[in-house]
């Protein structure tokens, strides 16, 4: 259960972290908070401040303790859950990328006390799922291209080594196939499908292996992407960082194309190819590439708990993609 921190020491702690944002004291005269209807893995909090000077602002609060996990994300494996990687996701590797992302106003880390604590901007809008301009999801598109665009082999190795990312190697490709095939132990037609990609799988994880890796999302489904319309102006707000990884670009490409028609996978692979370093993902050997990558997280998806369903923002017959997928790039 959930104890949600007392306001004495949420306002304690944010007129800290906004003191040193600024540069000078600011002290809250006035802060507000509600249970934000967003649904994430962790419980948010909106906060509405008013400081001394009579400046207000609208944050959220995100509690990536332990304790404030939500019911619905608990069903994640232990071993992905690492509370320090959002928050310095937005304190040092966000910055670098293309501009859209929450504003971070500050962090509380404190081990001791089992406190993880992520204080942004209150971005308004709708997730990237409930818009049906097509325009848009292009503009998404090109917008995790830059991103990825945005860091250099150089500046990769170092941003990856000093936070808490997720690598993907080997072992890692490998752990998710393991975890499927485990939980397919009863369910006899799906463990026949995944022994048979399993078989040529060594194929796949060659090829993932020799893509170039960045700095990715990790999740960049269309439910993890707010747009902000105001006027002409599109914002595109990518949110919950929290499986940052170092890995290939295309599988941020492939969470985002997932459920469109092969026409619409290829307008979107080609927005993305004119901005991202994976330009070849339009090329046949690039469309392999970017097979290999959906077929991951089909893998992933089955692999992630033996009593679980995707939520409705990922329901989808995830089996039934990876077997089209290993037949596609020929593994069965």
């Amino acid at each position: 259960m959930h104890t949600r921190a007392r306001t004495s020491d949420l306002k304690r702690h944010l007129e800290n972290q906004l003191s040193t944002q600024f540069g000078r004291r600011r002290s809250i005269v006035k802060l507000t908070r509600r249970l934000c209807p967003y649904t994430s893995s962790f419980r948010i909090d909106e906060l509405d401040v008013q400081l001394e000077d009579g400046a207000r602002m609208q944050l959220v609060l995100k509690d990536l303790s332990a304790e404030a996990m939500l019911e619905n994300a608990r069903a994640r494996p232990a071993f992905l859950y690492e509370p320090r990687r959002e928050i310095q996701a937005y304190c040092s590797i966000l910055p670098h990328g293309p501009a859209g992302t929450a504003a971070w106003y500050g962090a509380v880390t404190d081990p001791s006390a089992g406190r993880y604590w992520l204080f942004l901007e209150r971005v308004r809008g709708l997730e990237l799922r409930h818009v049906g301009t097509f325009s848009t999801w292009e503009r998404t598109a090109r917008w995790i291209g830059r991103f990825h665009r945005s860091f250099s082999p150089a500046r990769v190795r170092p941003l990856a080594r000093q936070s808490t990312v997720l690598v993907y190697d080997e072992d890692f490709y490998w752990r998710w196939l393991d975890r499927a095939q485990s939980f397919a132990r009863r369910r006899l037609a799906t463990r026949r499908i995944l022994d048979r990609i399993a078989r040529s799988y060594r194929f796949v994880i060659k090829r993932l292996s020799d893509l170039p890796r960045t700095l990715i999302h990790g999740e960049f489904y269309p439910c993890n992407v707010l747009i902000c319309a105001d006027g002409r102006a599109v914002r595109v707000c990518p949110v919950d960082w929290e499986m940052a990884a170092l890995g290939p670009g295309l599988m941020d490409l492939a969470c985002l194309t997932t459920g469109w028609s092969a026409c619409k996978q290829r307008a979107l692979a080609r927005a993305y190819a004119g901005t991202a370093v994976d330009s070849d993902c339009n090329t046949g050997n690039g469309i392999v590439d970017l097979d290999c990558c959906r077929l991951h997280l089909a893998i992933k998806m089955l692999g992630w708990s033996a009593n679980w369903a995707p939520p409705p923002q990922h329901a989808h017959d995830w089996l039934a993609e990876a077997a089209d997928i290993s037949e596609r790039i020929r593994l069965s």
